[in-house]
């Protein structure tokens, strides 16, 4: 088992852009939570989610950043970015939303790219599309501006290796 939340924590780091509006305009948090499956009483079986303070490999494990416009004004062409730690293989369209768009990096946050453009550099120098344990980093851009008051959460799953 393994005491995600202390390392986690420590890998993770969130960065946000705005454009038009302070750096103080909008406040983020991350949960960190693992999927379980609980039995109902009649037999079925329903997923939960639960603090992630101890995962085993091969676990679910779902990041959650909300974020919140605590501005009287709106914040448009919002940016967040959360690293995938080393520890978790990205879950395949786990990021992907509506309310933003959603690229990816192999490379440590350098660069970003839609999931399908995502080439990773061999060391025989030909490339090929990033697989899922490739991904280091997600960033969505907030398709609309958010009302002050306002918010949303932008979320990835993945699993512990």
């Amino acid at each position: 088992m393994v005491n995600i939340m202390r390392k986690m924590i420590s890998t993770l780091a969130l960065v946000v852009s705005l454009t038009g509006v302070t750096a103080n305009a909008l406040t983020a948090q991350q949960v960190v939570e693992r999927e379980v499956v609980v039995k109902q009483a009649d037999g079925s079986e329903a997923v939960k989610r639960e603090k992630a303070d101890m995962v085993t490999p091969g676990d679910k494990v779902v990041y959650t950043l909300s974020y919140y416009n605590d501005e009287q004004k709106e914040a448009d062409n919002i940016v967040l970015v959360m690293p995938i730690p080393a520890e978790i293989k990205y879950l395949e369209g786990s990021a992907d939303t509506d309310s933003a768009r959603t690229v990816y990096s192999a490379d440590g946050g350098e660069t970003f790219f839609a999931r399908d453009q995502l080439k990773v550099k061999q060391a025989d120098g030909r490339t090929h599309v990033a697989s899922a344990d490739e991904i280091t980093h997600v960033r969505w851009h907030v398709s609309a501006a958010i009302a002050p008051g306002a918010g949303g959460d932008l979320s990835f799953s993945g699993r512990l290796k």
